[in-house]
């Protein structure tokens, strides 16, 4: 799967004379945000069974390339930083080996050296497409010479995302709680509070009004599909109007995080159970919050997931292969009082 020296070069100039000759629109679009895109192998290509496909991509920073993300269906396969970390204009190759023959997304997305993504590139191959040989039909006398067809299978196009998107339940009481509940297939990159999700996951939020929810699905041919849910919420939430008298005003002690212990490096998987050692009060403990954060470059955090209040003393959360995490867990006593964030604990899921 290999490129010839001169295609690669011959890359190189236009991806240049493009970036120097476009637009005024594109050049300011190119310096705002990175870009990144696939120069082989080719959209639709049929690849034989049990070959290496080799990713050749181009990307482009103003801040400077940190790092490529390789995805196949959807899922983090590799993540791959440049020969020379920071420069503006770089060329990479990944390597994947598929599982098993079939239709695959392939998709690579570039972050800058400020964490901002770029666009998600994307195309479909179809691993072990074969082709039919042209075979001469033998010749006798003046018999003309008959050539069979050459036939190329056609990839078959990728089928529509199948999308739930559902909460439970859709109406409750103000100040009580409901669970917000998605499972997809067949996209590429499953998205609900600004951040990528597993294609089956859930979130839990307690609510004083009526709330829209938004899950933005990208299917396999790069469209984007959005499904929205409405929580209708009766009542008001109550504040009460002076303390009571002899109110316990001292915030309970910071629960340990446990499992899993910091810094450890945990197998891929999609879903991992946070415990911690709980907290003791006078006025008791009604509940703990959870916070989990992912880092996208070195030094940046954003939020993956906000989990609370708890009555128990763990949390099933969902993640991602290929990242580092970190988390935080808090207490909130019988008399309301919040306790401060424990320090963080970090882990990490590898890729395989």
């Amino acid at each position: 799967m290999k490129r010839p020296h001169w295609f690669k070069a011959l890359s190189y100039i236009t991806a240049l004379l493009i970036l120097a000759t476009g637009t005024g629109s594109c050049t300011q679009q190119l310096e705002s945000s990175p870009n990144i895109w696939i120069d082989s192998p080719v959209d639709g290509a049929p690849i034989p069974s049990g070959t290496t496909v080799t990713v050749a991509s181009h990307a482009y920073a103003r801040q400077g390339i940190a790092e490529v993300v390789l995805s196949i269906n959807g899922e983090a396969y590799r993540r791959d930083v440049p020969q020379s970390p920071g420069e503006t204009y770089v060329q990479l190759n990944q390597d994947w080996q598929p599982p098993a023959d079939g239709a695959y997304a392939i998709q690579v997305q570039a972050y800058d050296s400020t964490g901002q993504t770029s666009n998600i590139a994307s195309i479909t191959v179809r691993v072990g497409e074969a082709q039919t040989d042209i075979t001469p039909v033998p010749v006798t006398g003046e018999e003309t010479l008959t050539l069979a067809p050459t036939t190329t299978a056609t990839p078959t196009p990728p089928q529509g995302a199948v999308i739930q998107f559902w909460a439970d339940p859709v109406q409750i009481a103000a100040g009580t709680c409901t669970t917000i509940r998605w499972h997809v297939e067949n996209a590429s990159r499953v998205m609900f509070g600004g951040i990528d999700q597993d294609f089956d996951g859930s979130y839990q939020d307690c609510l004083c009004e009526s709330t829209r929810y938004t899950l933005t699905v990208v299917q396999l041919d790069g469209t984007e599909i959005k499904q929205r849910v409405d929580i209708t919420v009766t009542g008001v939430c109550e504040t009460p109007t002076s303390p009571p008298p002899a109110q316990d005003t001292t915030p309970p002690p910071v629960p340990s995080p446990a499992v899993p212990a910091n810094g450890l490096a945990l197998s891929c998987r999609s879903n991992l159970n946070l415990a911690w050692q709980p907290a003791s009060d006078p006025s008791g403990i009604s509940a703990y919050y959870v916070k989990l954060e992912m880092q996208v470059t070195q030094n940046n955090w954003q939020s993956a997931g906000g989990y609370g209040p708890l009555t128990d003393k763990q949390v099933d959360v969902s993640v991602q292969c290929g990242v580092q995490y970190r988390w935080m867990v808090r207490a909130q006593d019988g008399a309301g009082n919040t306790g401060d964030w424990s320090a963080p604990s970090y882990f990490s899921i590898n890729i395989n």
